[in-house]
């Protein structure tokens, strides 16, 4: 979709943070669900939540999944096309402190002189 290319593009490449597995394919209570980013390693997904595959009436769908999976120690963080076009270094910098919280040695970088994504 145009926002997992406009994520790729614009939060993780730039700020090089580690590679997700896309699409993953989870089983949520005989049901099977798919996390956008999920960095298994750490227990994180990256959902991004657009209009067109997330309509308001189906909200709550997400949020009862993201809880299922919290029993099961998955963090989800959820971002929006405004985020991700409009704040992409913030994005970057909640997502590597998150990853770093659990245990990824992993170091953010800039993506350009007035990147915001890491402290001087």
């Amino acid at each position: 979709s145009p926002l997992e290319r406009g994520y790729l593009r614009f939060v993780e490449r730039p700020h090089r943070l580690p590679t997700p597995r896309r699409q993953a394919r989870r089983s949520q209570g005989g049901r099977r669900s798919y996390l956008d980013n999920f960095y298994e390693n750490f227990g994180l997904a990256v959902e991004l939540a657009g209009l067109g595959a997330h309509p308001a009436e189906e909200r709550w769908s997400d949020i009862h999944r993201d809880n299922y999976y919290a029993g099961y120690g998955i963090l989800t963080l959820r971002y929006s096309w405004a985020d991700i076009v409009g704040r992409p270094c913030f994005v970057a910098r909640e997502i590597a402190q998150v990853l770093a919280g659990r245990g990824s040695p992993h170091t953010l970088r800039r993506c350009g002189p007035a990147c915001q994504a890491v402290s001087s």
